[in-house]
């Protein structure tokens, strides 16, 4: 995992503790602010269904 972590966080050109602090922001149920940016979406969101965001999948 932490592999992946850090394949992806090279991707934005972040640090691997501030990719994992902005995917954690990402999720739908964290505590903390969400971030402005958006790393990733998901694809296979479906408009019509409800609790799901199509941004911050990981």
């Amino acid at each position: 995992m932490a592999d992946e972590i850090d394949e992806h966080r090279e991707q934005y050109g972040m640090e691997f503790s501030e990719y994992v602090r902005h995917c954690v922001r990402q999720a739908n149920d964290s505590p903390f602010d969400t971030p402005e940016t958006v790393l990733c979406k998901d694809e296979n969101y479906e408009n019509g269904e409800t609790g799901r965001r199509n941004e911050g999948a990981a």
